[in-house]
């Protein structure tokens, strides 16, 4: 067997019998794959689940059946957070990889546009003192 990643398996025929073998060309070359994406906390969280439709059903790849689904996920500690559900057709790893890589760019480009902001990790520090914090600051 060849992975994707070009790396040849040796499975003795015994492994082939006695386990679930999954064969993802057998029918078809569609699959079933999902991008996660997170928005800072306020983003106007109907129209960001929009956006995200937009970018994955104009990406040529995308299957329009089954149509994807746009599932606003969870409240994040930093992100309001959404995942798509869609399917499309590729020929293995390497092209699903390009397609969630579109998609991913589309979206960045529609939330900037209309000014939503992607999420990213961030902490509030907090200094508590008896007496005020003497703050120096330098010319750059």
């Amino acid at each position: 067997i060849r992975r994707v990643d070009g790396v040849h398996l040796m499975v003795p025929n015994s492994q082939m019998l006695e386990r679930v073998v999954v064969n993802w060309t057998l029918v078809d070359r569609n699959f079933r794959t999902t991008v996660r994406v997170g928005v800072v906390y306020g983003s106007p969280v109907r129209r960001v689940s929009e956006l995200i439709m937009q970018a994955t059903v104009e990406q040529p790849d995308t299957l329009q059946d089954p149509k994807p689904i746009v599932v606003f996920e969870d409240f994040g500690d930093n992100a309001l957070i959404f995942e798509v559900f869609f399917w499309c057709h590729g020929g293995g790893e390497r092209e699903l990889r390009m397609i969630r890589s579109d998609i991913r760019y589309r979206i960045e480009q529609y939330l900037n546009d209309e000014g939503i902001v992607i999420a990213f990790p961030q902490r509030d520090v907090h200094l508590y003192a008896k007496t005020p914090i003497e703050v120096m600051a330098r010319d750059a």
